[in-house]
């Protein structure tokens, strides 16, 4: 692990020691959680180019062989179905959104898969719970719309 807060660093010093703990560790897996959080860890002068230098990081851990998990922290603009406030969703084989969503005066979560490259996935919306069992897929919210606007309402 390492904790970016407290750091001040160019993507090119961070990416030389993710390198090294990679080889050190033999990681096969990376999870930047979350690219918000990495962002604001970077010294003023290298976060302006951060959607070109993050592109070339990822192209350099995944021609390593090393699969990269990246959340991403969007504001709850409903209105505005963006999957990356950086521009970076063309880099992931894959992009699962979770949201909450408001039924019948409560909060719930739902979750959907919006790309799997190469793929002919399921495009449902999905309830969803995490308990001590784990994540629990519930049912597709099929009879509903508008429910990435926060608000669903019941179809006719």
């Amino acid at each position: 692990m390492i904790d970016t807060r407290s750091l001040d660093l160019s993507i090119d010093e961070i990416l030389h020691d993710l390198i090294a703990l990679i080889n050190r560790m033999q990681a096969k897996r990376l999870v930047i959680d979350s690219l918000s959080g990495f962002e604001l860890s970077l010294a003023p002068e290298f976060s302006e180019d951060f959607r070109g230098s993050l592109y070339r990081m990822i192209a350099e851990l995944t021609g390593m062989g090393i699969t990269i998990l990246m959340t991403s922290e969007l504001e709850d603009r409903y209105t505005d179905l963006r999957f990356s406030p950086f521009g970076s969703a063309f880099l992931a084989d894959a992009i699962i959104v979770q949201r909450y969503i408001e039924i019948d005066g409560q909060f719930q979560r739902c979750i959907s898969v919006v790309k799997i490259r190469g793929s002919q996935h399921s495009k449902d919306i999905h309830l969803f719970s995490i308990n001590d069992d784990g994540i629990i897929i519930g049912e597709s919210l099929s009879g509903y719309e508008g429910i990435m606007s926060g608000r669903p309402t019941v179809s006719e």
